[in-house]
C-alpha cells in the first residue's frame, strides 16, 4: 500500500479548491440577476413588510457574498470565514421572511431591534452616569428617547402573532435547515469569536515532537486546509443564497427563475461534494 504523503494526499488536493473562484463569482452574479428579475408585486401575495425585508436582506447577502469572493481573491481567508457565517445566517433569515404570509416576522425583527437597542442605550446611560460623562449621558438619553418615539411608526407591534425574534438555532430549524446549523453554522462560529481553532493548530504544530521539515509540512497542510475551508464556507454561502432565491421565485410563481436557480444549485452542490469527498478520502488514508 502506498504510504500517506502529507503534500500529495492532503496539502495539494486542498489547494486545488482555489480553482473554483471564477465559477463562484459567475454563479453569484447569476443569482443576483435572477433575483432582480423576480417581481414581488404580482404573484405570491407578498405584503409590504415582507417585500421590504426580502429586498433589504437579499441586497445585504449579495454584498456579503461579493465581499467573501473578494477576500478569496486577495487571499484573506480569515475574512472569508467570518463573512461567510454572517451570510449564512442572513440567508436563513431571508428564507424565513419569504415563507411568512403576514407581517409577523418583519414585525418580530423590528421588535427585537428596538428592545435590544433600548437595553444597550440603558447600559450606556448607566455607564455614563457612573463615570460622570456628561456628553455620553446626553447622547444615550436622546438615543433611548428616539427609540421610544420610533415604535409608533410601525403600527401595533404588541400582538399575539408577533413572537420574539428566535435565536440562530431556532431560525435554522424553522427554515428547515437544522442539519446545517450543526455541521456548518455552529462550527464556523469560531471564525467570528476568536479563531481559537487556528490558535490551537499553531500550538499543536509547535509542540509536536517532530523535525523542522515535518513541522513545516504540517503547517503547510494546516494552511491548505484553512484555505479549503474558506472556499467551502464561501460555496455554502452562495448555495444558501441560491436556496433563499429559490424560495422567493417559487412563491412568486416564476418558473423560469426557478429553473435557472436549480441549475446553479446543482453546480454549487457539485463543488460541495468535491470538498466532502476529499475530507472523507483524507480521513480514510490517515
Amino acid at each position: 500500500m502506498k504510504s500517506f504523503s502529507q503534500h500529495e494526499h492532503f496539502t495539494q488536493p486542498h489547494l486545488e479548491h482555489k480553482r473554483h473562484l471564477p465559477a463562484l463569482e459567475k454563479q453569484q452574479r447569476q443569482i443576483d440577476e435572477i433575483l432582480h428579475s423576480v417581481s414581488l408585486d404580482d404573484n405570491g401575495e407578498f405584503v409590504f413588510a415582507t417585500k421590504i425585508c426580502c429586498y433589504t436582506v437579499a441586497s445585504i447577502i449579495s454584498d456579503l457574498n461579493r465581499g467573501i469572493l473578494q477576500c478569496l481573491k486577495i487571499e484573506s481567508y480569515s475574512g472569508a470565514e467570518t463573512l461567510s457565517r454572517t451570510s449564512l445566517e442572513n440567508s436563513i433569515n431571508l428564507i424565513i421572511f419569504s415563507k411568512n404570509k403576514t407581517s409577523a416576522k418583519p414585525k418580530s425583527i423590528i421588535v427585537h431591534y428596538l428592545k435590544t437597542s433600548k437595553i444597550r442605550a440603558q447600559k450606556w446611560l448607566r455607564y455614563a452616569r457612573e463615570n460622570n460623562d456628561t456628553e455620553s449621558i446626553k447622547r444615550s438619553s436622546e438615543f433611548s428617547q428616539w427609540l421610544d418615539s420610533l415604535r409608533g411608526l410601525f403600527g401595533d407591534l404588541e400582538t399575539k402573532e408577533v413572537k420574539g425574534w428566535p435565536d440562530a438555532y431556532s431560525r435554522f430549524k424553522e427554515a428547515g435547515y437544522e442539519h446545517f446549523y450543526h455541521i456548518l453554522f455552529a462550527p464556523a462560529s469560531d471564525s467570528t469569536h476568536g479563531f481559537s481553532n487556528d490558535i490551537f493548530n499553531r500550538f499543536f504544530g509547535e509542540l509536536l515532537p517532530v523535525n523542522e521539515t515535518e513541522r513545516q509540512q504540517l503547517f503547510d497542510g494546516q494552511l491548505a486546509e484553512k484555505i479549503s475551508f474558506a472556499y467551502y464556507l464561501a460555496t455554502f454561502s452562495i448555495l444558501f443564497y441560491c436556496a433563499a432565491a429559490s424560495h422567493i421565485a417559487e412563491r412568486a410563481e416564476n418558473e423560469e427563475a426557478s429553473k435557472k436557480i436549480d441549475t446553479i444549485a446543482k453546480c454549487l452542490q457539485a463543488m460541495i461534494t468535491e470538498h466532502e469527498t476529499l475530507t472523507k478520502a483524507c480521513l480514510e488514508k490517515r
